[in-house]
């Protein structure tokens, strides 16, 4: 329930704070005054796209603040929690419009989106006038609006899990034919690829390890090529040694001839011992062991061949061994692709007959209430001064949608013998605006937006069946509140509380006033909207409408 809203430089509001009670208000003033102004900020305040052209002139930003009671709104307190917004019973949204740059939304003092605003005010109020009456002239509202009334919410939830799961099980089978025919066209194609990556037997290391051993055996190689040759050269027929060991007896022969050459020999002695120690080390060493010829060939040859798989694929070996065990899998499945089609049609055709069993229950459903719904908007009607339309939910049977099997459209035969028609074409403004009232008196029980506004939808209309109009306000006001624009005494004497809604100007400046009437208050404003003097006989009439009405 709304509690009080407060509007600074909204238009021509510059500053007001209005209190709101339960039931049937009425808010009435002189055309022009600013009643839509009023209904506007709440628009507004519940998240509404607002242009920067409300700000009144020579204000920097307009701000509206509004108070709701929701203790007993599920939907709203579902909305908060998501948000993370702590809250008690009370909830205060508020909207600044800037005169230029971004505004801003609060709940409860946490900033949040325009949209989360939005989605809030949808819980909170509906707002009725002249452009929600498309709301009935749109024909895919219907089906909504008989499943609101119908309390189809959990029947709907089934429908929609069957419909899901329907629809998902024909993607399956479309997705599982598309990449069967792409399969078959690149089937050749695949067994080339799998059949030359399986014949190349690849395994996850072994490039590295072809390479160490290649790299080895190189390396032991040399090595031994090195060894065998200085050994050679120390220790062959012509060697370094052999040719020393021939110096070494010469000089040896000569020092025994001549004693002064005996150091020459000695100094040669020693110099051969190193040679001698080099050439026993070369014994010593065993290089690593070589591969043979014909293995470092097949190594080379394996190498080259991984090389060559990479640079054709332009991926490593294990990018090679991952393609392949995909092709491997896309082939096996392309064999088994007819057996997995059977299984998802099997399961398609057991989807879809749940889902026909649950679109029979909701139309049996719809049907029933459709009966039901069509009696209580006709009364309605017949007490809003057409007695005798004829009101008809024609339902006719369609393809499953993801709101049911069902084409629901309301119909109105206005007047007698005339046909029924569609309320999307031939009804007038005057006629839907009672079409309205009917359908929200005859759903208010399972309305669960706790605050109803309607923007003259009494326009057009007069004498008695202003009176039906405002019975019918009046009872709607014991469910919900109500607020409702009126320039009919009729309407406005039979609301529980009255605003009333004056502008004026104050030097050289227009201003919107709204005030709460007390029972004085209102008999003024019911003398005003008589079109009497305001004379003692005229107050007595607007005292005699206000009793009546309200006993």
């Amino acid at each position: 329930m709304l509690k009080q809203i407060t509007i600074k430089n909204f238009t021509l509001i510059s500053e007001a704070t209005i209190d709101f009670y339960s039931g049937f208000t009425a808010i009435t003033g002189e055309t022009g005054a600013g009643k839509s102004v009023l209904l506007k900020s709440l628009r507004a305040v519940c998240g509404d796209k607002t242009p920067a052209s409300v700000v009144r002139t020579g204000a920097d930003k307009a701000i509206v603040e509004a108070e709701f009671k929701v203790k007993d709104n599920e939907n709203v307190k579902k909305i908060l929690e998501d948000l993370g917004i702590d809250f008690e019973d009370e909830l205060v949204l508020r909207r600044e419009i800037p005169q230029s740059g971004n505004g801003r939304a609060r709940v409860n003092g946490v900033q949040v989106k325009l949209a989360d605003l939005q989605d809030l005010g949808e819980e909170l109020l509906q707002m009725h006038g002249q452009s929600e009456q498309l709301m009935l002239r749109d024909v895919r509202t219907h089906a909504s609006m008989l499943d609101a009334f119908a309390e189809n919410a959990e029947t709907l939830s089934k429908y929609s899990a069957a419909y899901s799961e329907w629809t998902n099980a024909k993607r399956a089978i479309e997705e599982t034919k598309e990449r069967a025919e792409r399969l078959a066209q690149e089937k050749d194609f695949f067994k080339f690829q799998f059949e030359e990556l399986k014949e190349a037997a690849l395994k996850p290391g072994e490039e590295e390890e072809l390479e160490e051993k290649t790299s080895s055996a190189a390396k032991g190689e040399t090595e031994r090529r090195f060894l065998d040759e200085l050994k050679g050269m120390l220790d062959g027929e012509t060697g370094l040694l052999d040719q020393m060991n021939v110096f070494e007896a010469k000089l040896r022969q000569l020092a025994s001839k001549i004693p002064s050459y005996n150091d020459w020999h000695v100094q040669l002695k020693d110099a051969m011992d190193p040679f001698d120690s080099i050439l026993r080390e070369i014994a010593r060493i065993k290089p690593e062991a070589a591969m043979s010829e014909a293995e470092l060939n097949k190594a080379n040859s394996r190498l080259a061949k991984i090389q060559r798989l990479k640079r054709k694929y332009k991926t490593d070996v294990d990018g090679l061994i991952a393609l392949r065990d995909k092709r491997e899998e896309e082939l096996a499945s392309l064999e088994n692709l007819d057996s997995d089609l059977a299984e998802l049609e099997k399961a398609l055709r057991a989807a879809k007959s749940r889902l026909d069993g649950i679109a029979a229950e909701l139309s049996a459903r719809r049907e029933a209430a459709a009966a039901r719904l069509d009696v209580a908007v006709e009364t309605e009607l017949h007490k809003l001064g057409m007695p005798a339309a004829h009101f008809h939910t024609a339902i006719a049977k369609t393809e499953p949608s993801p709101n049911g099997a069902d084409h629901v459209e309301f119909l109105l035969a206005p007047n007698q013998g005339e046909g029924e028609r569609s309320l999307q074409k031939a009804v007038s403004g005057g006629e839907l605006s009672r079409v309205l009232l009917a359908f929200k008196t005859v759903t208010a029980a399972t309305d669960k937006v706790p605050l109803l506004i309607f923007d003259e939808v009494d326009s057009g209309i007069s004498g008695e069946i202003g009176n039906k109009i405002g019975d019918a306000l009046r009872m709607l006001g014991t469910s919900h509140q109500v607020l409702t624009i009126t320039h009919l005494h009729q309407v406005a004497s039979r609301a529980k509380n009255q605003l009333a809604v004056k502008k004026e100007e104050i030097e050289g400046r227009t201003y919107t006033r709204i005030a709460n009437l007390d029972y004085d208050g209102r008999v003024t404003e019911l003398v005003r909207m008589l079109g009497e003097s305001n004379n003692e006989q005229a107050r007595e009439h607007a005292k005699q409408l206000l009793e009546n009405n309200n006993d």
